[in-house]
């Protein structure tokens, strides 16, 4: 940077260098607010300040008093501090006006007709030990055992695209979070027909009956082990599959449909772990292995325990098997299809954790956090938008854009701050050109 200052000083002796604004990326990220129909806010009080930190979340994610700092120095915007955190709780108020243009957006640009969506559940600790009504001790997905925790859920289109959040208690069972937030999307958005995937720890009999009596279709994973299935239907399920890479069956049950697929990948990942389970199992009963549950032994007590031989032949049958469970007449490869876009769920809480840096939270009251959960929510669809356009990363297509910096020059003549754009080069222009294009 000194010797861009030094270069600027030399060429153009009236000009002094002041610094430099990444204004080309604050243009684009409001051109895509817009696209949302989001820059508009409408009259709502404190409408401009959360774009900007969403807008700053998705470049350089922060706390909020280096977001203000951030702000100022990249864009010359100024926000009091004390002000940002006074509106926070304001901002949840801007749930409903964010996810109505998100979702418009999706239908105009994706093609998203809610035919499916896809649902999963995350969890975000704080660094706390202290909890509350919310910030909860519960089953932490981010190995975080003893520290409070809020569970996040999200709803995405088939491209990993946000379409609705909602925040949950930390202690509350995965399993009980999907019809609220299913539900209530069906009722904001005015929605007939609906298929929701989820992964097997949504399923349970009770949401199946609740999602059936709300209308709405399913695909969800289903556990097949020994538990769950007998020993002759573990067997006749591999009777019919056969080995077959690709294969697929249906069976139909009381409630549904039980989908299974084979294949030969899952098959040796599925038969190492198998040998793993067996030979502690055998190591827990001749007492060379320290007393802990296990599935294949039918008491964990040395010398008086056994191997569980029919649990282990259960497991041997349903090696390289995975299960569906659904309500809907299409397809098997169509059930399985579907269910395995779930990854873009899984990215899109990488994304959130990893490039958006939401955990740990460091708000400590409900609304806040709500506040900075929609916060991510709006930066993750900024930044899905810029994959989803330009079939690149979001860091790429950001990083291209801050390689086109604002110098700011001092006019000693007028002594008055100009500003000068870095010429552009094929790379941003072709981005640019993709972002603004229809999709």
């Amino acid at each position: 940077m000194e010797e861009r200052k030094r270069n600027i000083d030399t060429v153009v002796g009236k000009y002094k260098y002041r610094g430099f604004r990444y204004g080309l990326v604050y243009e684009t990220i409001n051109s895509i607010f817009s696209v949302f129909g989001l820059l508009d806010g409408r009259g709502k009080t404190g409408w401009k300040m959360f774009l900007d930190l969403a807008l700053v979340r998705a470049i350089d994610p922060a706390s909020k008093r280096e977001s203000q700092r951030l702000l100022e120095s990249l864009f010359g915007i100024n926000y009091d501090l004390t002000s940002i955190y006074r509106s926070m709780p304001r901002f949840c108020d801007f749930k409903n006006r964010v996810e109505s243009g998100l979702m418009d957006f999706a239908k105009n640009h994706l093609c998203f007709n809610f035919s499916f969506v896809l649902y999963d559940i995350t969890t975000l600790y704080f660094e706390t030990f202290v909890e509350d009504e919310l910030r909860r001790c519960g089953y932490s997905k981010d190995n975080k055992i003893g520290q409070p925790q809020i569970l996040v859920g999200l709803i995405v289109s088939k491209e990993g695209f946000p379409l609705s959040s909602e925040v949950f208690e930390g202690s509350k069972f995965e399993g009980h979070t999907i019809i609220p937030i299913i539900l209530n999307f069906k009722t904001e958005h005015s929605i007939l027909s609906l298929t929701v995937v989820a992964d097997a720890g949504m399923l349970s009999k009770s949401n199946i009956d609740a999602l059936k009596k709300a209308g709405l279709d399913y695909i969800v994973g289903a556990r097949l082990n020994a538990k769950s299935v007998s020993l002759d239907m573990a067997l006749d399920i591999k009777t019919k599959l056969n080995g077959i890479d690709g294969a697929s069956i249906r069976l139909e049950t009381k409630d549904d449909f039980l989908v299974c697929s084979f294949s030969a990948s899952r098959y040796k990942k599925d038969l190492h772990e198998l040998e793993k389970q067996v030979e502690k199992a055998k190591l827990i009963v001749s007492g060379k292995r320290p007393i802990k549950n296990t599935k294949f032994v039918v008491k964990p007590m040395v010398g008086n325990g056994k191997i569980n031989q029919t649990s282990v032949d259960k497991a041997t049958h349903l090696l390289g098997i995975k299960g569906y469970r659904t309500n809907l007449y299409v397809p098997n490869n169509v059930i399985i299809e579907r269910y395995s876009d779930l990854w873009q769920v899984e990215k899109a809480f990488r994304i959130s954790k990893n490039d958006l840096a939401v955990r740990p939270v460091y708000h400590f009251n409900k609304e806040p956090i709500i506040a900075h959960i929609l916060i991510c929510t709006l930066a993750l669809a900024v930044l899905k938008f810029m994959e989803i356009k330009t079939g690149k990363s979001a860091k790429y297509v950001l990083d291209h854009l801050k390689s086109i910096t604002d110098g700011l020059l001092l006019n000693t003549a007028t002594n008055e701050i100009e500003s000068f754009r870095a010429e552009s080069n094929e790379a941003v222009d072709n981005l640019l050109k993709k972002m603004y294009q229809p999709h």
